[in-house]
């Protein structure tokens, strides 16, 4: 009788355990977001799911980026879930980073910029001010997740009061099985564009 190696057996031979895995947790990529370039349309997380790239209009791309992206990964994997951020599951890799100190800002806004969502009231919720500074402290690198997974949870409770523009159903937000539910939003980064941040969104396959 032939033999069968044990990983022939395996229904996802690449899986926890596995040599594949050892050399994925053990070798992270380098983070998108810091090569201050186009983000990928496509990527893969530690779990080997693949997600898809949120698009941004051509003026929102890492390249035209004022100041340094704040990056967000866990376990040194680019990406963090938006049900993990909102669930305190985990802490962001280096959470504790003050990584908007040195602007010295109190404030600063955000901008969600979610395609699909044209109307001038919808694009004035994505428009958020975000407080950096809590007292005397500076939000630290978690604190400023969760303060963008909020951001986007809030305009997401808000969809039913606007208009989808046609052509971008694949984007719609929703609590259905059909569209985008928050807990299928991975949070990769956010970038400084003049004088608004625009977090890159990715969405489960």
């Amino acid at each position: 009788m032939a033999y069968v190696t044990p990983g022939n057996l395996m229904l996802h031979s690449g899986g926890a355990g596995s040599n594949q895995h050892y050399a994925r947790v053990t070798n992270p990529p380098i983070h998108p977001a810091a090569m201050h370039t186009s983000m990928p349309e496509w990527y893969t997380l530690l779990d080997q799911r693949r997600i898809e790239h949120v698009p941004r209009p051509l003026q929102f791309t890492p390249a035209q980026e004022s100041i340094p992206a704040v990056t967000f990964s866990a376990n040194g994997w680019p990406g963090v879930r938006f049900r993990d951020i909102m669930d305190e599951r985990l802490l962001v890799d280096s959470p504790y980073d003050t990584v908007l100190a040195h602007l010295r800002w109190r404030s600063t806004i955000v901008h969600i910029e979610w395609p699909g969502y044209h109307s001038e009231l919808a694009r004035s919720r994505m428009h958020s001010r975000m407080e950096v500074r809590v007292g005397e402290r500076d939000l630290t690198r978690h604190e400023i997740a969760r303060e963008v997974c909020g951001l986007f949870k809030y305009f997401h409770s808000l969809k039913n009061k606007y208009p989808l523009t046609a052509g971008y159903e694949k984007w719609e937000l929703t609590t259905g099985r059909e569209g985008i539910r928050p807990n299928d939003v991975v949070l990769l980064s956010m970038h400084y564009y003049r004088n608004v941040w625009v977090p890159e969104f990715y969405v489960i396959e």
